[in-house]
């Protein structure tokens, strides 16, 4: 598997770009946007794609472990081999392989792992999934330290990373990154490195209804991210007055929904944000309504025999479900007052980008950054090497402030 240098940047650009979730395409803004930039080469994941004859447990986790086992078997070699470097990295693409093997999303609850729809295939894939993290974790040069984060009986576990020159006497600006549907924090470890660059102290947290937590996904578990604010303005080593917040995806619905509630936020990345309040035409509507049946349709993520029925999607239903997370209907988007740098793909199935130019027209008349890719897809994948650099940039340049 190991090779010379890849040329990352034309993989992506040789890739197809197709707003939806087909699993046997390897495509810019699909389905493997997840991943696209958590793997130095690109090959082994459009190989095992090509060797994929379903998406139920038995034929989906054993192609994606096979993967991972061989860079699990690489970084053993290179540790052997006095390379930390080589074998760090070999970890990570592993873990990222277990990543898409336990996909989407087991829960967590006291120390055992009891998703309700995962079986024993998925349950061993995410265990390898945080085995190889904390393998990779170690042999970094800023390991994180473990943290929980607790409110209303709940908790949620966390990665603090400092930079070395913090401390109670140099204390640092710190960033919130906020996790999304079902990438977890071990997935969004790359976005605290990012931080680092910046000399920024970095969380990074299993979002309410994923990974290591017991929030559920609600808009009232606003709570979790406000006890990880808590957290950080806590700490002796950060600045409690200098601290912003990041999120990719449902990472960065939750963001704007956490700066719209927690004046302690200075200020926000977010990439394809939801929320805002962006409903749409008629048109749009019906087309995401669409999208998301044939989802449910085509996909079942889960063992072999348990897919449930397909329950078409009413408008009524779609209007209920954006209620419930519309800023601009709770009247919260006057709140969001704090410098923005908002980005995304326009060929974004998932969350339209009418909720950036929503977020563009009601906020203040300075203070905003956004960029949309043309080319680009949801989370705007194949442009982040571009645009994830400048945001921590940005940051920085706020938190200074």
């Amino acid at each position: 598997m190991t090779k010379g240098k890849v040329d990352r940047a034309a993989q992506m650009a040789r890739l197809p770009v197709r707003g939806d979730e087909d699993p046997y395409v390897v495509a810019v803004g699909g389905f493997y946007r997840r991943w696209l930039n958590l793997v130095d080469d690109l090959d082994p994941m459009i190989e095992a794609v090509a060797k994929l004859k379903g998406t139920e447990d038995e034929d989906w986790v054993p192609v994606w472990n096979e993967v991972a086992r061989r860079y699990e078997g690489e970084a053993e070699a290179a540790l052997a081999a006095g390379d930390r470097a080589g074998a760090r990295s070999a970890f990570l693409n592993a873990k990222t392989y277990y990543s898409i093997a336990r996909f989407p999303s087991p829960y967590w609850s006291g120390s055992t792992i009891c998703p309700p729809d995962m079986g024993p295939l998925k349950t061993k894939a995410y265990e390898d999934y945080l085995r190889c993290f904390e393998r990779a974790a170690a042999l970094g040069e800023y390991p994180p330290e473990v943290v929980r984060v607790s409110r209303d009986g709940m908790h949620a576990t966390g990665h603090l990373r400092l930079p070395r020159h913090a401390s109670a006497t140099n204390k640092v600006p710190a960033v919130l990154v906020m996790c999304g549907a079902d990438m977890y924090k071990e997935d969004r470890e790359k976005y605290a490195d990012g931080a680092m660059v910046e000399g920024i102290a970095s969380l990074v947290v299993d979002a309410p209804g994923t990974g290591q937590t017991t929030f559920p996904h609600a808009p009232e578990s606003i709570v979790a991210w406000q006890a990880a604010i808590d957290l950080l303005a806590s700490r002796p080593e950060i600045d409690a007055g200098r601290i912003g917040a990041f999120g990719v995806s449902r990472g960065g619905l939750w963001v704007i929904r956490l700066a719209a509630h927690e004046p302690r936020i200075k200020a926000v990345i977010s990439c394809a944000p939801g929320g805002a309040g962006y409903w749409g035409t008629p048109e749009e509507r019906a087309e995401w309504r669409r999208a998301a049946e044939e989802r449910a349709k085509t996909n079942w993520f889960g063992p072999r025999g348990t897919k449930p029925a397909p329950k078409p999607m009413t408008e009524e239903d779609q209007r209920r479900e954006f209620l419930r997370w519309s800023l601009k209907d709770q009247g919260l988007l006057d709140r969001l007052t704090m410098p923005m740098y908002l980005v995304n793909g326009k060929i974004d199935h998932l969350t339209p980008i009418g909720n950036i130019y929503l977020l563009l027209e009601s906020g203040p008349p300075t203070g905003r950054v956004a960029r949309v890719y043309d080319d680009d897809g949801h989370i705007a994948a194949k442009n982040e090497r571009i645009w994830a650099p400048a945001a921590w940039s940005w940051m920085r340049e706020q938190l200074q402030r």
